[in-house]
């Protein structure tokens, strides 16, 4: 992991149609993100949720939960979070950037589900792709006020399936490329509301994204 302290303003979220950059990228299309205005990786006191980093094929599942879903009902597109519960698996909850676009999504989260999503990610035809894809990316993650950890994640291969109609790949049918990213997963929150901000940045491409998250009892 690499941590830095930065102070960029507030992704998916990390996405990119067609799979380019994103914070959610495809091999033609822009990363998928977070907004920012500044570099650098936080150094934070807010640890990735425990056992995060072995989640099982985490990009493989965010990817096809992204392209789970035609554009009028899907969470990458959504600007106000009417669609986040759309297609969430039972053992984490996904957020994701936007194909460029701010976003205020408020969403409602089941009690005891960990969180994760990338700030910036893509997929590519080779590592290399991915690779200088990482070196070009910053961003950060903010919780209720204090950062979070960020880790760089990939080249490694993903695969996944997307349905007809979905704004990520713009097809249907499995996919098979190389992941990568910034990345982030975080511990069930307590019961209320809580403030998630993902910003990013990978080269000119920048977008912003502000959780309002309530956490049932």
């Amino acid at each position: 992991m690499t941590r830095r302290r930065s102070s960029l303003a507030s992704f998916a979220l990390v996405i990119c149609a067609a799979m380019t950059l994103s914070a959610c990228s495809s091999d033609d299309k822009k990363p998928s993100a977070a907004s920012s205005s500044g570099a650098g990786i936080a150094d934070t006191p807010i640890p990735a949720a425990p056992g995060g980093d072995e989640i099982a094929d985490l990009q493989s599942r965010w990817w096809g939960w992204a392209a789970s879903q035609p554009a009028a009902t899907n969470p990458v597109s959504d600007t106000t979070g009417q669609q986040c519960a759309q297609g969430q698996p039972d053992d984490v909850w996904f957020v994701a950037g936007t194909f460029g676009a701010d976003a205020k999504r408020t969403c409602t989260v089941p009690a005891g589900r960990a969180l994760a999503g990338p700030l910036l990610n893509r997929t590519a035809d080779t590592a290399e792709q991915c690779e200088a894809f990482i070196a070009a990316s910053d961003g950060e993650v903010v919780l209720d006020g204090s950062p979070v950890d960020v880790k760089k994640v990939g080249p490694e291969a993903v695969k996944f399936t997307g349905v007809a109609g979905n704004p990520v790949t713009n097809s249907a049918g499995e996919v098979s490329k190389q992941g990568c990213g910034l990345w982030f997963t975080l511990a069930p929150l307590a019961p209320g509301a809580h403030k998630l901000t993902i910003s990013g940045v990978s080269d000119d491409f920048k977008v912003s994204v502000e959780y309002t998250l309530n956490v049932a009892d």
